[in-house]
């Protein structure tokens, strides 16, 4: 071979890359206080339900190391998106660069998981991207609301006051009103307002009991009969609620 072929040869010769390409298997383990655990894959989104405290693993399985011939550079972000005041918010909430990572969720919300990776022979200064991974979600909303139907404003202490009870709501909108439809009370704003106007009794779950209506209107007792409410409200995850029912007014009746 000649000096020329010899430098050729050199100069196109490809690198030595390292006999195994790198991938990962990545996934999410959602456990919850009871330690029941949902397993989440790239594209898939968590049943609803869970609630508060929640610890998240997230898993990257790497099938190439630094052993192989590589080097890997994984990435975890974690946003949130809320609902405050009408508006859907969304920010960064996590950011970890290791293969596998824990976190506890103690707040609402729903939550986007995506995992990025690129790697590099260790023999060489140039990143390479590695394939896409789909994202993966969750949202935590432990709301609730039970809205009663009868209440006895007769004076003897027992259940005198039409009350409801709520849990994890971030803002409603309260009316309650007689069969013509006259208003005869109505609260509403972010779940603060709402309870600086209801005398509100905090449970142990962490829900309050709230007292809306004293059974009165303009100042006289109203008579025993059928009334209504409506409330329409939204979870601290999002969750939606449009309740509606019957409030009988019984003041012969200590209803306990």
């Amino acid at each position: 071979m000649s000096i020329m072929a010899a430098l050729t040869a050199m100069v196109y010769a490809p690198p030595v890359m390292a006999e195994q390409e790198p991938d990962v298997v990545v996934r999410a383990l959602l456990i919850s206080a009871s330690t029941d655990t949902v397993i989440v894959l790239p594209g898939e989104t968590a049943p609803s339900g869970l609630t508060v405290p929640l610890n998240v693993v997230m898993e990257a399985e790497m099938s190439a190391s630094e052993s192989d011939g590589y080097i890997m550079f994984p990435q975890w972000t974690v946003t949130r998106t809320i609902t405050e005041d009408g508006q859907e918010e969304t920010s960064q909430f996590l950011k970890r660069q290791e293969s596998t990572t824990s976190y506890e969720f103690t707040e609402y919300g729903l939550f986007r998981i995506d995992f990025e990776w690129s790697y590099r022979d260790k023999d060489s200064t140039a990143t390479v991207p590695g394939k896409k991974i789909e994202p993966m979600t969750f949202s935590i909303d432990d709301s609730e609301i039970k809205v009663y139907n009868a209440f006895s404003p007769n004076g003897d202490g027992i259940n005198d006051t039409y009350c409801m009870y709520m849990r994890s709501i971030v803002k409603a909108d309260i009316t309650i009103f007689n069969r013509w439809g006259q208003v005869l009370r109505k609260i509403s704003g972010s779940m603060d307002e709402i309870l600086s106007q209801t005398s509100p009794q905090q449970e142990s779950d962490g829900g309050y009991i709230l007292e809306l209506w004293d059974g009165t209107s303009n100042g006289e007792t109203v008579q025993d009969g059928v009334y209504f409410i409506n409330v329409q409200a939204t979870g601290a995850g999002g969750r939606k609620y449009s309740e509606k029912s019957d409030i009988n007014v019984l003041k012969g009746l200590g209803i306990r």
